[in-house]
C-alpha cells in the first residue's frame, strides 16, 4: 500500500514539475514575443 502511494506522489510531482516548466515556457515565449515585436516598433 504504501509502496503505490509514494509511487503515487511521485507520479503527481512530476505531473506538476511538467506544468510547471510547461507554464514558465509559455511566459517566456510570450513575453520574447512582445519584446521583439516592441524592439522593431521602436527601431521602426
Amino acid at each position: 500500500m504504501a509502496k503505490k502511494e509514494g509511487k503515487a506522489l511521485a507520479t503527481v510531482k512530476v505531473y506538476l514539475n511538467t506544468g510547471i516548466i510547461a507554464g514558465l515556457v509559455g511566459v517566456g515565449f510570450v513575453a520574447s514575443t512582445l519584446i521583439f515585436g516592441v524592439l522593431i516598433l521602436v527601431l521602426k
